[in-house]
């Protein structure tokens, strides 16, 4: 009984033991299961540290993982080689080992930057070496004869109908030639259709410069190029200013980034050394990746190889109305999150696979569920040069009357009626002038694409309602190579007219030499990414222009008049 009640009176001596007790215990177990910890193992945890308060800069997010199939995907190179593989076999282990230093340096040189070899690789490369001109050459080659390089890919040049032809538009083409035959818009199917073309653009009057720009000039390449918008095209092909811009956008140095307001999905306005901005479109996806079946068009995802196919397509369709476009790949450290605002800089992170990553803000897919994705630091995307600002050249947006109902639930009037064309007719600006011929342009140029985007256009106000239509937001385009958007050329089927000066350039692609996916093959090959779109897509393109023929020759078999449908109002 004594003892019990000594315990009583020293229980919080007791219990003090106890915890010592079971706390040396611990300790000694710990000691004894880990060991010391040797020097391989304290530098490797001072590496991860190093990658973690990197990370922890950059907002990363940790419950991402997406960036998984950004550093699994390797693209292909249009000469043979292998550019991801290459980059994997030769520079991982030095970018393992530098990845958190790949952060721009405030103290680093600034002659010293990471360039990126369009055809290789990137490297650390001095700027102060004397050799603009062979980077020149390689990121804006000049083309090589059409003929060897179309050998040497494999092609052929037998025109669209040599894998889509038709009888009823053979019999068409041939009325074609007939009808024009002592034309400048006559076929000629021994002729390329550069020459072709030539020949038709030559016919079109430039009209006058906008009116702010009547006594400006201007040194650089986007100086000119603002400079030289005329009434009836954006830009002339044949001007050196042209090739100079493309090359700027793709060689000059990025000075500012700033995330451009509206829109669904991000798009970066990029200022350059020379005071030009473009518009930068990143890539999200590699470019076999398609839109996804249960997207609708609205939601579908921004491509940036559509920009740059777009441009092209419509340099060689002579619309000259998209801005001129190019690709260009970014070092997401130092060319975008060095220059971003704090609001977009929050977004950067690095990715569970070790690639920079950011999101920016938008109405869709800007989280870190859905972001942008280096390799690991490399971006590849698209340059659009800005048009001029708009207090000085004034743009007039439009809607577009075959508009779609951006409804998961309802149609659009024109897609349960085929009679809106007769309505648009009888209404300003479709009653009078190009304005309804420039809309069926449009159509045509949508469905080569497969863009189902197409909700309003803009005009300059300096050339009233006589002037072209901007082509304008081709990011959704090239999504689906097996599909063809029959909804997209309701313009053309509802109205069952079409500009003559367009139908000469498709009945010319169609009868050859030159078929559109070669023509566009060779084009695209002077980019610095190319390749830009892959086989299926320029397939495609052949089996649309037939396609559209067979839509001109079911409204003459309708018994409308060839002058009905067929337009010649002297635009080219």
């Amino acid at each position: 009984m004594g003892y019990w009640t000594y315990a009583r009176r020293r229980w919080k001596w007791f219990l003090w033991l106890l915890v010592t007790a079971v706390v040396l215990i611990n300790a000694a177990i710990f000691i004894g299961l880990t060991g010391p910890r040797d020097q391989l193992s304290v530098r490797q945890a001072e590496d991860e540290s190093h990658l973690l308060i990197a990370r922890k800069n950059l907002n990363k997010s940790r419950g991402n993982s997406s960036g998984q199939a950004y550093a699994d995907w390797e693209q292909k190179d249009p000469l043979g080689g292998d550019r991801g593989k290459h980059l994997n076999q030769e520079n991982s282990q030095k970018q393992d080992q530098n990845l958190a230093d790949h952060g721009y340096d405030a103290n680093q040189p600034k002659e010293v930057d990471v360039n990126y070899n369009s055809r290789t690789n990137y490297t650390y490369k001095d700027n102060e070496e004397d050799n603009d001109d062979e980077e020149i050459i390689e990121l804006l080659k000049q083309k090589d004869d059409q003929e060897d390089y179309v050998q040497q890919k494999g092609g052929q040049n037998h025109g669209a109908r040599a894998n889509y032809s038709i009888t009823q538009v053979d019999q068409f083409v041939q009325k074609f030639q007939s009808v024009y035959k002592n034309s400048p818009y006559a076929v000629d199917i021994e002729s390329k259709y550069l020459i072709h073309l030539r020949r038709i653009t030559s016919l079109r009057k430039k009209g006058p410069r906008l009116v702010d720009y009547l006594h400006e000039k201007g040194t650089h390449s986007w100086e000119i190029f603002h400079s030289e918008i005329r009434q009836h095209a954006l830009y002339d092909p044949d001007e050196g200013y042209l090739k100079s811009l493309l090359k700027d956008m793709v060689m000059k140095e990025v000075v500012d980034v700033e995330q451009k307001e509206g829109g669904t999905q991000i798009k970066l306005i990029i200022t350059l050394e020379d005071d030009g901005q473009s518009l930068f479109k990143p890539m999200r996806f590699p470019r076999q990746q398609e839109t996804l079946p249960d997207h609708f068009y609205f939601a579908d995802y921004e491509r940036h190889n559509a920009e740059i196919a777009a441009f092209h397509l419509d340099m060689l369709l002579g619309f000259h109305r998209v801005p001129p476009t190019v690709g260009r790949v970014m070092n997401v450290s130092h060319d975008l999150h060095r220059l971003s605002n704090k609001k977009l800089a929050r977004t950067f992170f690095i990715s569970p696979a070790g690639n920079w990553c950011f999101h920016g803000s938008c109405s869709y897919y800007c989280d870190s569920s859905h972001p942008i994705c280096g390799h690991p630091i490399m971006l590849e995307g698209s340059m659009a040069a800005f048009l001029p600002p708009v207090e000085r050249a004034k743009r007039k947006t439009w809607r577009n009357p075959w508009k779609r109902s951006y409804s998961k639930h309802r149609k659009a009037y024109w897609e349960l009626n085929n009679d809106l064309c007769e309505k648009i007719k009888e209404k300003e600006p479709y009653n009078t002038g190009r304005r309804l011929l420039d809309i069926l342009d449009m159509a045509v140029f949508d469905f080569l694409t497969g863009n189902l985007d197409r909700h309003h256009y803009e005009t300059f106000q300096d050339f009233d309602n006589e002037t072209f239509l901007l082509h304008l937001d081709n990011g959704r385009a090239f999504g689906k190579s097996k599909y063809d958007c029959i909804s997209c050329i309701a313009p053309v089927r509802q109205c069952c007219m079409i500009r003559l000066s367009t139908l000469s350039k498709l009945v010319k692609l169609y009868s050859g030499p030159d078929s559109l996916s070669t023509l566009m093959r060779f084009s695209m090959h002077s980019d610095p990414v190319d390749p830009i779109l892959v086989e299926p897509h320029l397939q495609a393109l052949d089996r649309r222009v037939s396609k559209l023929l067979h839509i001109i020759y079911s409204c003459l078999a309708e018994g409308k008049s060839w002058n009905e449908v067929i337009i010649d109002d002297g635009i080219t």
